[in-house]
């Protein structure tokens, strides 16, 4: 082939390239041709419908490719032909993969994944789930009952009113609360409540106001002493004028009169609250004068007692008249 310059040479495209054409090669004295141009210039195809190209660009013999590079939960290794993709287990979230709607765990190798596609607890498990398993050990319970823990389950039933579990040396047992005496308990399952009342009848709880009516005790220690009525009436007239004071106890207050020497004054004190048997204490109140105790030889005589009526008698015992004063009698029915 005679010298030729490269630049007298005709243009060929890639594409019109055909098997009539060849790489030509010389050394100086040769001249030779070296494979068919179209079997040298290679075409790179996609093969997949979908995805991503690993391939970039080819163009002018020169060749441009993507890296792969690792996103979450995936490494990528460069080995010396090839690479290594591993995935990190926990990092994958299934509602984050597109295309997958569910996986069937029933088509997966037990041997490789270790795992039951469903648990049979007739066949995968003997007889009932036992404690130490997370279970209970029996095959059921008594209606109503509350659960009693232990080696093994047992149970107390409660389905009536006013029962309750209570603890014994045995453990908890059922127990029926039933009032005694001077008690009451009633039970509302409606308000979710009971009620526990207590009636008074043969004790005295401290700071109570106690009504006593006919009642016989043996020693009896109390803070205070209070009848159940009390009574405050003025004689009218004079020292003998009869009164009335229908009250368990009260003050009668004296006419204003003066008292004789060795003299005396009788009056009657009308009573519903006195019997024949009542035990009546007077005792007679006697102002001071003057800064002198002038009523000393003033004598409260406790005459009669009978059915509603009391009898007193004040008795002057001294040698002078007891000058005119308002005098106060203190009396007290006890049945």
């Amino acid at each position: 082939m005679a010298n030729v310059k490269i630049n007298d040479l005709s243009a060929t495209a890639v594409a019109s390239t055909t098997s009539s054409h060849f790489f030509v090669m010389a050394d100086g004295s040769t001249t030779t041709k070296f494979a068919a141009l179209s079997a040298a210039i290679k075409t790179i195809t996609t093969l997949g419908s979908a995805g991503a190209g690993v391939v970039k660009t080819f163009a002018l013999g020169t060749l441009s490719q993507r890296d792969i590079v690792g996103g979450t939960g995936v490494t990528v290794t460069q080995n010396t032909n090839d690479l290594t993709l591993a995935v990190t287990p926990g990092d994958i979230n299934i509602s984050n993969l597109t295309g997958i709607g569910a996986f069937d765990l029933s088509t997966c190798s037990n041997s490789s994944s270790a795992f039951l596609s469903s648990v049979n607890l007739a066949t995968n498990v003997t007889g009932q789930l036992p404690i130490a398993n997370g279970g209970t050990g029996v095959a059921s319970f008594t209606n109503k009952g509350l659960l009693i823990g232990g080696a093994s389950l047992t149970s107390a039933v409660l389905d009536a009113d006013l029962e309750i579990a209570v603890g014994t040396t045995s453990g908890p047992e059922m127990k029926t609360l039933t009032a005694g005496t001077n008690v009451s308990i009633a039970q509302d399952n409606s308000a979710n409540t009971v009620t526990v009342g207590f009636t008074k009848g043969n004790f005295i709880e401290t700071s109570d106001n106690v009504t006593l009516g006919n009642v016989t005790t043996n020693d009896l220690t109390v803070g205070k002493f209070k009848t159940s009525t009390i009574g405050a009436v003025t004689q009218q007239t004079s020292l003998t004028t009869d009164v009335t004071m229908n009250a368990a106890a009260g003050v009668i207050t004296l006419y204003t009169d003066v008292i004789a020497a060795s003299g005396s004054k009788t009056f009657t004190i009308n009573n519903s609250f006195v019997t024949g048997d009542s035990v009546v204490m007077v005792t007679l109140l006697t102002p001071a004068v003057g800064a002198t105790q002038l009523e000393g030889a003033i004598y409260t005589n406790l005459v009669s007692v009978s059915s509603g009526q009391i009898e007193v008698t004040l008795t002057n015992d001294g040698s002078t008249e007891r000058p005119s004063s308002t005098r106060k009698l203190h009396v007290i029915v006890m049945n």
